[in-house]
């Protein structure tokens, strides 16, 4: 995931023209110098933007490249195997000598049984996180990466997360993206039905990872979407797209839908784990396609 971007002044930080000082921070701008001694002013959201979407771009080369020399190491090693399942070593909030995450293993073997011909999916294995991330691959090349709605899978300790996560814009931003298409989507009542129905049949939940927007879990009950906060004090949700909405002006909610399981339950599955996340991913693609179809 990258990290924040905070200004500091004398301090110097690198765009896509290249090294450059901070001058001086004023409250939404701030004056900057090149190395050459160009100096201008420049909004200090416009400037996070850019190196933000640089630090992605280098993360995903740098997990694409990881990818691709897994694949040259041996056929004995584990990498080399057809996915078989996850194991004990695998829950762990560290990724170093792990390798379910990649595209000989989980992240390949959900691409392999999903049906939907709409959509193209490949994986990738997020940097540095016990995470992987499926999108469809015609969308990775648009400027837009960073704010996709991805398919994901993630693990903890003693559980594993597998649902849609949807990452929200700068608020004082302009542009369209995913997050607004979704949430004219879910504005419609037939969605927000529909939703509320998967999420019944299926024990998923709202949550923001980042507890930027809202802390505790956001979950349909009885035909009604309930929030649950850290004191377990349920609150009744009048409208999902509009609480969704006035969380996500906080500019920086991890938003997810995902469905928990036990590491013990996981591991019994073995390579079928595989399978039971295609096929929600799959039942909840209505939702993916109305995020990712909006500039098409």
């Amino acid at each position: 995931m990258t990290e924040e971007i905070k200004f500091e002044v004398g301090e110097k930080y690198e765009n896509m023209k290249g090294v450059f000082k901070v001058v001086a921070i004023g409250r939404d701008s701030m004056d900057i110098r090149w190395e050459d001694g160009e100096e201008i002013a420049t909004p200090i959201s416009l400037q996070k933007r850019i190196i933000e979407r640089m630090q992605y771009e280098k993360e995903l080369e740098a997990a694409q490249a990881a990818q691709k020399a897994k694949k040259a190491k041996a056929s004995t090693s584990r990498g080399g195997k057809h996915f078989a399942g996850l194991e004990n070593t695998d829950f762990s909030n560290k990724v170093s000598k792990t390798t379910w995450r990649g595209r000989g293993q989980l992240g390949g073997a959900v691409v392999q049984r999903f049906k939907n011909k709409q959509f193209k999916f490949n994986s990738w294995a997020v940097l540095r996180k016990p995470e992987v991330g499926w999108l469809d691959v015609n969308r990775q090349k648009q400027v837009d990466l960073k704010l996709q709605v991805k398919f994901y899978a993630r693990v903890e300790e003693e559980n594993l997360f597998f649902g849609v996560q949807i990452p929200t814009p700068d608020p004082s931003g302009t542009e369209k993206s995913d997050w607004h298409a979704l949430m004219t989507w879910l504005g419609k009542p037939e969605n927000d039905s529909w939703l509320a129905k998967q999420g019944i049949s299926h024990d998923l939940y709202f949550c923001d990872l980042a507890k930027q927007g809202f802390t505790g879990t956001l979950e349909a009950k009885n035909d009604q979407w309930v929030h649950g906060g850290p004191d377990k004090k349920e609150t009744a949700v009048e409208s999902l797209s509009a609480f969704l909405a006035a969380a996500g002006k906080s500019g920086a909610m991890d938003l997810r839908i995902e469905k928990q399981m036990g590491k013990d339950a996981a591991i019994e599955k073995k390579k079928s784990i595989a399978g039971d996340m295609a096929a929600l991913f799959e039942t909840l693609m209505p939702l993916y396609a109305a995020a990712a179809t909006w500039n098409t």
